[in-house]
């Protein structure tokens, strides 16, 4: 049922996180933002965007403009690109991904789903090798062991264990962290050893589920419970994020754990969960798959989609386009220039779709809509502007 104002209390779908709560009521009282049941990521998130339609409606270098003058300005940039970047996507949602495919196809550009900051993961791992997934409804009624790996979604995602089911005694948390996190607090059992021998221990992991030994370890004895624990129930699943994926070699270390999933369920069923930080990534890297075949990084420079394996490949990247990164906005920047437009806040101002953690689509609501565009509309008409 729609509602004129968020103070209304009408149930609407929470985009703080991924898990894309749609039970959630919002009440706002001047600055203050109350949502129930209490979440105090979603209340920032709301807050945030409630607030972001202060201000011009665009800028370029700081100074206001009306829309026009910066679409025009963004299509300069973008025409004259070697090598445009099409990414961001945080607040996404499936239109806004599906406008911005559109555009990086006709410009050739390089689109990056996830972040492009830090140290390169490496080429995409579930491309490469595919992936067992679940919805949160399979693991809450299947898995009897989760394990939850480098990850605090107690924090991060603050509903999801509750929403998995996990607290009940016939079923095992297992945390792998070296951190004292408030997931960890949860956990029946943790695994404790530094970040940089996670791919060592995924192997060794490997090794031990087809009953070979492995070279001598501090690590043998956790190693072998754990997937003792696998042996003893038929469904099993991993949750995993930036954790494991981040930084140098992180698509290596998620290789190397999809291989092991991949070997696990010869005997028994076992699944993963990406747990990605942005609401808009999960549904940007959906369209992108849909639409070329990869996700991830995918790039159209050639006339047809390529998946990036490339070690260095945003070293020639000239000109970027930010769509929906941060606190709403398209952003357009080159060499000493920078231009701005304000978007409708999709959940808040604006209606979409979104896709959960789990690939569920959901409807976003507008409980406060209102005149500001938003990155679809923008990237179609910025399209339109190019081919003028």
């Amino acid at each position: 049922m729609p509602c004129s104002s968020v103070a209304d209390l009408c149930p609407v779908t929470c985009a703080g996180c991924g898990l894309l709560c749609d039970d959630v009521m919002v009440e706002v009282a001047g600055d203050a933002v109350r949502l129930t049941p209490d979440c105090r990521l979603g209340a920032e998130w709301f807050s945030d965007r409630v607030r972001s339609g202060e201000g011009p409606p665009a800028t370029i270098n700081g100074e206001a403009v009306d829309v026009d003058g910066a679409l025009s300005r963004a299509a300069e940039l973008l025409r004259a690109a070697r090598r445009p970047l099409v990414h961001g996507f945080d607040g996404a949602t499936v239109e806004d991904a599906r406008a911005a495919v559109a555009l990086a196809d006709r410009l050739g550009a390089l689109v990056a789903a996830g972040a492009v900051t830090g140290e390169w993961p490496g080429a995409p791992a579930i491309p490469l090798r595919g992936a067992s997934t679940a919805t949160f409804g399979e693991i809450r009624d299947r898995s009897r062991v989760v394990v939850v790996w480098r990850e605090d979604p107690e924090t991060t995602h603050p509903r999801l264990l509750d929403r998995l089911g996990l607290g009940s005694t016939d079923r095992t948390l297992v945390v792998v962290d070296d951190r004292d996190t408030a997931t960890a607090q949860r956990a029946d059992v943790v695994l404790r050893w530094p970040r940089e021998r996670d791919l060592e221990t995924l192997a060794s992991l490997h090794v031990l589920q087809k009953g070979l030994a492995v070279p001598s370890s501090d690590l043998v004895g956790g190693l072998s419970e754990l997937i003792d624990r696998f042996r003893a129930v038929p469904h099993a699943a991993f949750v995993y994020g930036p954790g494991l994926t981040d930084g140098a070699g992180g698509q290596r270390r998620a290789l190397a754990l999809h291989e092991l999933v991949r070997a696990l369920c010869h005997q028994r069923h076992v699944v993963t969960l990406e747990l990605l930080r942005a609401a808009g990534t999960r549904s940007a890297d959906d369209v992108l798959a849909w639409q070329s075949g990869y996700g991830g990084f995918v790039d159209f420079a050639s006339g047809h989609p390529e998946l990036v394996t490339a070690t260095h490949p945003l070293e020639d990247v000239d000109v970027t386009l930010g769509v929906e990164a941060g606190v709403g906005g398209c952003v357009a920047a080159g060499p000493g220039v920078e231009v701005w437009i304000g978007t409708a806040a999709a959940g808040v101002a604006a209606a979409g779709t979104a896709h959960r953690l789990d690939g569920v689509p959901l409807a976003l609501q507008a409980p406060l809509p209102g005149d500001a565009p938003t990155a679809a509309v923008l990237l179609t008409r910025l399209l339109a502007e190019i081919d003028a």
